[in-house]
């Protein structure tokens, strides 16, 4: 048995029979996919006991709810929801649900250009946050401009055009929004943002998602991009939503009406109280996806509105170990009775306890594993780095010496902990009773 296994099995109360059943779907998924390295085995055994009840309890409460709701059609958004459209494709057969299911193609970088204000840029943060921030030529592609053709606007502003300096920097950042704010970089994006929008909504009319019978499903977070999109689509029909969990901040959307949250939604209250650290960080890891970002949108010559990736692979998750991920999660699904699909209890409280162990305790094998995933939140896909980086031996004497933490581009603290040797373990055991209170990510 893993650890994982344990939990599962040990669980007490209303969700105990659905955890044994997910412990017996993760153990004939490790049975029947063959890891032949040691980071294969430690990606097959987090996707068995972590991932897979974390995402198929996700998708069974979503296929519920949607019947519930009378929905005809669910929308999954690319890139993160295409393992739960994977997920939704073969389980609702199994729960005698006809709903229509669709993937279809958005990003942060097209439906935030879509609900642009030309005349008021410096005040969309889109353009500038991500997990790694913006940099000038970023800034540029976001607004579907070249970079090269502005080098002198972006002098005057006074932002530095070195692809180093990033708007985490306070001079930069504002120069950045200078140069944003110029008349001459509105009058140049306002073609942009029109033929976005145009293609937006088209393209929200043809696949469904501008309707009331629709359910948009997406890993969820702050709701910006869902609320771009309701700003884009303003006068047509507007879907549900569902997301596997949401934290609207100030500057983000929510809608009590129509959001519906499965883990939690800080904005109503509902869910697990006790959330795992960084959790954004964990589900977006494990979903993936094999293909890269939407770019755009395309009108074809009979008028269909098609969506454009930058790339129809994604050779770096590829080759860490995608097919084996991929694999075990859908072995997960197979190996779940449909009784255990029929009678599913709220697993919520144990998906929060599997997520725990392995985020905040992981082995040293899952922290090299797992710390290797090319994490990628930025919505030009150009910011790739580990998911875990060991600290150096000096920093970490620092810290035990009461100096504060530096995460810098680290989004998993202690899988970067786990990776960083003897020192690595004492401050990672000194940071427990702070680190393990966190919720939300130390970035927006």
């Amino acid at each position: 048995m893993t650890r994982y296994d344990q939990i599962l099995r040990s669980w007490e109360g209303l969700a105990a029979p659905l955890a044994l059943a997910m412990a017996d779907a993760g153990k004939a998924a490790r049975q029947h996919v063959i890891a032949s390295t040691e980071q294969e085995v430690a990606i097959r055994d987090v996707a068995a006991g972590v991932a897979a009840p974390a995402l198929v309890g996700y998708v069974v409460w979503l296929l519920r709810r949607a019947s519930e709701k009378g929905l005809r059609r669910l929308c999954f958004l690319s890139r993160d929801a295409q393992v739960f459209y994977e997920i939704a494709r073969r389980l609702a057969p199994r729960l005698g649900l006809a709903l229509e299911l669709r993937y279809v193609y958005s990003s942060r970088r097209t439906w935030n250009l879509a609900a642009a204000d030309p005349a008021n840029l410096a005040a969309q943060d889109w353009l500038f946050n991500s997990f790694m921030r913006a940099n000038a030529a970023d800034v540029c592609t976001r607004l579907g401009l070249d970079s090269s053709a502005y080098g002198a606007l972006l002098v005057d502003a006074g932002a530095s055009v070195d692809p180093e300096v990033r708007a985490d920097q306070q001079e930069q950042a504002l120069a950045l929004r200078r140069f944003v704010a110029s008349p001459a970089l509105a009058a140049a994006v306002a073609p942009s943002v029109e033929a976005m929008r145009g293609l937006v909504r088209d393209y929200a009319l043809q696949e469904g998602i501008a309707s009331t019978s629709t359910g948009l499903v997406d890993a969820g977070w702050t709701g910006r991009m869902i609320g771009a999109l309701t700003t884009a689509t303003a006068g047509l029909p507007q879907p549900q939503v569902f997301f596997w969990a949401h934290e609207p901040r100030e500057s983000g959307w929510t809608d009590p009406a129509r959001v519906h949250a499965f883990m939690y939604n800080t904005a109503t209250g509902e869910g697990v109280t006790e959330r795992v650290p960084d959790t954004p960080y964990i589900i977006e890891t494990f979903c993936m996806s094999d293909h890269g970002i939407a770019a755009g949108y395309r009108r074809a010559s009979d008028g269909r509105v098609d969506g454009i990736v930058e790339t129809d692979t994604n050779p770096a998750v590829e080759e860490w170990g995608f097919g084996v991920f991929r694999e075990t999660i859908y072995h997960f699904c197979e190996h779940l009775t449909d009784r255990d699909l029929v009678a599913a209890a709220d697993s919520r409280d144990v998906i929060a306890r599997v997520l725990r162990a392995f985020w905040l305790t992981p082995t040293p094998q899952e922290a090299a594993a797992w710390g290797d995933y090319p994490y990628d939140s930025d919505p030009l896909g150009r910011s790739t780095r580990p998911l875990a980086r060991p600290f150096d031996d000096d920093h970490l004497k620092a810290v035990l010496n009461g100096a504060p933490l530096r995460q810098a581009d680290r989004a998993w603290i202690q899988g970067s902990l786990a990776r960083s040797g003897p020192l690595g373990a004492q401050v990672a055991e000194l940071l427990v009773p702070s680190y393990s209170a966190l919720g939300a990510p130390a970035t927006d």
